[in-house]
């Protein structure tokens, strides 16, 4: 979703809101005809409402008449019953037709710096702004009791890479109880996307965020004593004390506990979705699955740890557990396996009253398996063998790598978005077809990217199985080659751009879905190649047309003006280059002699180096233009009766 199209979605949200709030003193104090006024005051209530603090909005917004301090203080406490006082700068800025998006001002992000730096001081002087001035009089009183502050700076502009400094300055002359954070418009697209189109709960800026894995945690886990069933503690028989927990002593120590309700809250309600950064599945807001749990813990908490897998969860640092131990201290804890079950218990527990709580913590526990671990690899192996339960595939164990979040982040400023994990896009919920963008997988761009941009075809056609298998899982393993600092997602996006225009050019009917290739094997065999070959082909044609731009040429960024600006004469043109490619591949294999098409054939699909002549032969003697200008594009069902006929013949033969 490019900037300027989400810009416009945010902007007509905000339109709603000064319809929807009409009557609010603050929009009625400007006239109909001043939009950008009411928009910017709008633009606070829409900033309190997506990062959940609707409710109370009037309550928290300071900005008003004669008061140019801040436009938003207010109070929060935390999960554990800390106050944190918020203070908010925003900037609502016009996207004019016909011009870029501004980047924040310098100057005007200065001055919203002195007046935070201003706030802290103290010497604030008091405003007409009634409003202000007693939520600043309680923030100064806050600080005075050693209270930590937040600072935002939200704008729907741009971040400017200038004021970094001045970011850092500030966070570090006021620390460690004082911080500031810039929000822009590309933070803003990112935390939308996640909540709205994957529906998962992003690091809230109105909430503190505790780390998890660098914590000391203490877990309280329950045992027997008799009391649950009415037998007195002393009358219970002392080998039941044994059976409460399990401690397993193999290649690192590991244990099995058993928690409450309560205990799995408490753990969410501090740490929420940080708790599950190492898990390839990320809890989402609503689903089936999630209210059966619910459902099963409110109605039936006694047959909750029957129907439940329970938790896998990780720790550095995990000590003895004495026989009658009632609760453990952790050195750091990541849950790598239930997180469904977490935000599930945390669901019915928060909405519950206390009667039903107590229900749920006396009928109702939960398996917790906690194993010690501080070696990555081990973690990712446990993570993928405690998942293997349902249905997953090695793209879900890195899709929280860092170069995966970073491709897809990149991904965003496109209408093509990469799809790091399976179906995390909730699209039929928010209609996100109305937004012109596209979805595709990670191992579909990987796939053309592999042929197209590292010119590998073979690798595309027999080894797709190891793209997301490091070489420390295997040695055949391809992910370290393709995941790297080198790679960028517009080379993704314009190896993806000509994969489509080949298949549904060339494909058949229900080929043509990147979301399901089901290309058959041999016919994969020619498109790979003659993708490859298309990048070689299409810079030669670039180079000859255009002998004086030299270096200058990039043909990856060629290629993707060419689709997002629907250039039909370069559709064209890649379409005659794909033909010619083809065309190319199919002389070097097709003889008169059948069993040398066939020996052809089967080298084309596992040797590289029989791709290597026909791209040096191109490279060395390359073709006239008239070769590609020429083309017939209208003219295909030759080619693909070419493509039809080495089928049947390798399907004969096999």
């Amino acid at each position: 979703m490019l900037i300027k199209q989400f810009y416009n979605l945010v902007d007509s949200e905000i339109a709603s809101l000064v319809d929807k709030y009409r009557d609010d003193e603050n929009i009625k104090i400007h006239k109909e005809n001043r939009t950008e006024q009411r928009k910017s005051y709008a633009f606070l209530i829409w900033f309190l409402e997506f990062y959940g603090q609707k409710p109370l909005y009037k309550n928290y917004i300071t900005d008003g008449n004669k008061d140019y301090s801040c436009d938003i203080i207010f109070s929060n406490t935390d999960s554990q019953n800390q106050t944190i006082f918020y203070v908010v700068q925003s900037k609502w800025v016009k996207l004019t037709e016909n011009k870029e998006l501004d980047s924040i001002d310098s100057d005007e992000f200065g001055k919203a710096l002195n007046d935070f730096s201003l706030i802290l001081s103290g010497s604030k002087k008091n405003t007409e702004n009634e409003k202000f001035n007693k939520k600043y009089q309680e923030l100064i009183e806050h600080l005075e009791k050693n209270g930590k502050v937040k600072f935002i700076f939200f704008t729907l502009a741009t971040f400017n890479n200038s004021i970094e400094d001045a970011v850092s300055s500030f966070n570090k002359n006021f620390a460690p109880n004082v911080s500031l954070e810039v929000i822009d418009i590309n933070r803003i697209r990112r935390d939308y996307i996640e909540f709205r189109f994957k529906q998962l709960q992003t690091n809230n800026p109105l909430e503190y965020n505790y780390n998890p894995e660098e914590a000391i945690i203490e877990l309280p886990i329950e045992r027997f004593d008799g009391s649950r069933d009415g037998t007195p503690s002393s009358d219970k028989k002392s080998y039941l004390s044994k059976r409460d927990f399990l401690e397993f002593e193999g290649r690192e120590k590991a244990y099995i506990f058993l928690l409450k309700p309560k205990t799995i809250y408490d753990l969410f309600e501090k740490y929420r979705f940080n708790l599950f950064f190492k898990n390839v599945r990320n809890p989402i807001h609503e689903s089936n699955y999630n209210k059966k749990i619910v459902e099963t813990l409110i109605k039936k908490p006694r047959s909750f740890w029957y129907f439940n897998n329970g938790l896998t969860a990780i720790t550095e640092v995990i000590p003895e557990v004495g026989l009658h131990a009632k609760k453990v201290t952790l050195n750091g804890l990541q849950i790598i396996n239930g997180a469904q079950t977490v935000y599930s218990v945390y669901q019915a527990y928060s909405k519950a009253n206390e009667r039903d709580r107590t229900i749920m913590d006396t009928d109702a526990r939960i398996t917790l398996r906690l194993i010690r671990s501080s070696d990555e690899d081990f973690n990712l192996e446990i993570t993928r063998f405690t998942n293997s339960q349902n249905p997953l595939y090695d793209r879900d164990f890195v899709a929280n790598h860092e170069i995966q979040q970073r491709l897809q982040n990149e991904s965003f400023n496109t209408s093509v978005w990469y799809e790091k994990r399976r179906d995390e896009f909730r699209m039929k919920e928010h209609n996100i077809e109305n937004l012109k963008v596209q979805i595709v997988p990670n191992h579909i761009m990987t796939l053309a990217y592999v042929a197209f941009h590292m010119q590998n075809p073979i690798n595309a056609i027999a080894k797709q199985d190891y793209f997301f298998i490091s070489r420390k899982e295997d040695s055949e393993g391809l992910y370290d080659d393709i995941f790297n600092a080198n790679t960028k997602y517009d080379n993704m996006l314009s190896s993806f751009y000509m994969w489509e225009l080949l298949i549904r050019t060339y494909g058949k009917e229900g080929e043509d879905d990147q979301n399901s290739i089901v290309v058959s094997s041999s016919t994969l065999a020619i498109f790979m190649p003659a993708l490859a070959l298309s990048n070689v082909v299409l810079s030669k044609y670039l180079k000859i047309k255009y002998p004086n731009k030299g270096k200058e040429l990039n043909i990856n960024l060629y290629i993707r003006r060419a689709f997002e600006e629907k250039d039909d004469e370069k559709h064209k043109l890649f379409l005659k280059v794909i033909l010619y490619s083809i065309e190319k591949i199919f002389s070097k294999i097709k003889m008169e002699d059948e069993e040398k098409s066939k020996n052809n054939f089967k080298k084309l699909m596992t040797s590289l180096s029989f791709y290597q002549t026909i791209k040096d032969e191109i490279d060395e003697h390359g073709f006239a233009i008239e070769d590609i200008e020429n083309k017939d594009i209208d003219q295909k069902e030759e080619t693909i009766q070419q493509f039809e006929n080495i089928e049947k013949e390798i399907d004969k033969e096999s």
